[in-house]
């Protein structure tokens, strides 16, 4: 025999609204997170004479970046406190890729992490 309560569908009620109203912030978060990211890597690559066009990281707090500035293009030595410029490049030693940065799948990760999680299972 059971016995529901009005108390309890009430608090079931308030249950399924808090996640609805959570998962809703959440995609709104989303949605603001990938406007901005957009807006950044788009309108400030097109109008900047500075751009970065590869950074190797040598450890936690060092850097060395290549990057052009108008049309000179310069190695630098990033560090914590510190920007040092190591040498001016020709443009002839320099290989840009132009490849844009492709979207996170989370999806995919996900995939990945449950296939690792049933391989250790069946070991």
């Amino acid at each position: 025999m059971a016995l529901v309560s009005a108390s309890n569908l009430k608090s079931v009620g308030e249950l399924i609204c808090v996640v609805f109203l959570f998962l809703f912030v959440l995609f709104l978060a989303y949605l603001a997170a990938r406007l901005a990211g957009s807006f950044q890597s788009g309108v400030m690559q097109r109008r900047s004479n500075i751009r970065v066009i590869e950074v190797f990281r040598l450890s936690g707090s060092k850097v060395i970046e290549i990057i052009r500035i108008g049309d000179h293009y310069l190695a630098l030595a990033v560090c914590k406190d510190s920007v040092t410029v190591l040498a001016e490049l020709d443009e002839a030693e320099i290989k840009e890729q132009e490849a844009a940065l492709e979207p996170i799948d989370f999806g995919r990760i996900l995939d990945r992490l449950k296939k690792n999680e049933e391989q250790k299972k069946t070991k």
